[in-house]
């Protein structure tokens, strides 16, 4: 994997080769801590079991999708899981940006404006299954990391982008519940992040382990991917103030799971000034993108402790 910081390659979505292919990952907690909402759009699905001699096709290049899951507080209120012909995934021209669009899901950037709008839009006359959420992220970050921006692309490898990893997030979603609407509007702190490459680049990777949380002063992010032949990619990065603060790649990283069900149950990230312990309280997603957490953190730097009780989330998923 390569961690990537040209948010330019937002323009490259819906161009890929039928090889290849994109993930966009969005979630959002509210600022009263009661609704959040993970989402996905994705084009080729590099997590499917591929080459499968009993198909006429590769599963993993012939769809597209959509995966949207609202929560209020750790109960599931509605989830859209929608997969379509890879046809269904396209760009068009919105004037001067490029937006893209699933059947009428669309997520575009309005760059006179500074922002990323998601649209979900589920239409149809069974009213428990009637859904239409719209939401803006503003982005409160403007330097993503300290390395320099990565140049060209390599063929073999899956890229990592966290296109806008802190947003300010407004909007608003109505569903129908037992024949009533239930309306509601949403303010809060959002993240969006996009990964991308070859199909093929998912065949060496055993496991990947991924986590944020962003709170008033400070917010998180981490990734690790193992890889056969005992290869590892791992990178975390903090922000302070809307601010990059720290950077890193090279910190210790434990897991402890649970005896029968062999779930992770916490997280232990270690360096010379850094300790974060993550703990899984809900595990709100299982599926072919793993296991999905909402999580508890305490980020510990110089010995002092800096943020403590803070929601987050968490993900894993094991390929091998």
């Amino acid at each position: 994997m390569i961690f990537n910081t040209d948010r330019e390659n937002f323009n490259y979505s819906g161009k890929y080769s039928q090889d290849k292919f994109e993930v966009w990952y969005f979630d959002a907690l509210d600022n009263d801590g009661e609704y959040y909402f993970t989402a996905r759009i994705f084009a080729g699905n590099p997590v499917v079991e591929s080459h499968r001699k009993d198909q006429e096709e590769d599963v993993s290049l012939s769809y597209c999708g959509i995966r949207f899951f609202l929560y209020f507080r750790s109960r599931l209120i509605y989830d859209a899981v929608y997969d379509y012909r890879k046809g269904f995934f396209i760009t068009e021209d919105l004037g001067n940006f490029s937006g893209m669009k699933i059947d009428r899901n669309v997520f575009y950037y309005d760059p006179e404006n500074n922002k990323y709008i998601l649209i979900i839009n589920y239409s149809t006359s069974d009213l428990d299954n009637k859904f239409k959420a719209e939401f803006e992220f503003k982005p409160l970050i403007n330097k993503l990391s300290f390395q320099e921006i990565t140049a060209g692309e390599d063929k073999l490898i899956e890229y990592w982008l966290p296109l806008s990893p802190v947003n300010e997030v407004t909007g608003k979603f109505k569903f129908y519940k037992d024949f009533k609407r239930v309306k509601s509007i949403f303010t809060g702190t959002g993240y969006i992040e996009k990964t991308w490459g070859p199909i093929s680049s998912k065949e060496n990777l055993t496991a990947s382990y991924w986590g944020k949380f962003t709170d008033k002063e400070y917010s998180f992010i981490f990734f690790v991917a193992e890889y056969k032949e005992g290869k590892e990619f791992r990178k975390l990065i903090i922000y302070k103030n809307n601010l990059l603060f720290l950077e890193k790649e090279d910190f210790e990283f434990e897991l402890k799971r649970t005896f029968f069900s062999k779930k992770i149950k916490s997280v232990y990230i270690k360096s010379s000034e850094l300790e974060i312990k993550l703990n899984n309280e809900i595990n709100i997603e299982s599926g072919e993108f793993g296991d999905k957490y909402l999580s508890v953190f305490e980020m510990i730097i110089n010995g002092k402790s800096i943020i403590s009780n803070v929601n987050g989330f968490f993900k894993n998923m094991n390929n091998s």
